[in-house]
């Protein structure tokens, strides 16, 4: 198994989501990433920062809830503050001629 496939399988679907996206979309910011191993440890820094993100803001917006509609709100709350993190972080702009593209 080559090192690529080794790091790809320890992130978490906000990783793969992310390198699939640039893949389709991003093409040439992948490429300024740098060699593999580079754009390997770029998705594993985006994928740890956008799981503590999703975390942070999950917890953050239950504490608006009061506390007895927290427990009953938790898995809309975390789609709520993963699609808004996931807007910041891996949504980027796509590049142009890429945008009849589908993942």
């Amino acid at each position: 198994m080559s090192s690529r496939n080794t790091a790809v399988t320890q992130l978490s679907r906000h990783g793969k989501l992310a390198r699939e996206y640039w893949e389709t979309y991003r093409l040439r910011a992948l490429v300024e990433l740098g060699n593999e191993e580079q754009q390997e440890e770029f998705f594993h820094a985006l994928d740890l920062r956008v799981t503590e993100k999703i975390g942070t803001l999950t917890q953050d917006l239950l504490q608006q809830l009061p506390a007895d509609q927290r427990a009953a709100a938790r898995r809309a709350t975390r789609s709520q503050a993963q699609e808004l993190v996931y807007d910041e972080e891996i949504w980027l702009e796509k590049e142009p001629g890429t945008e009849h593209r589908e993942m």
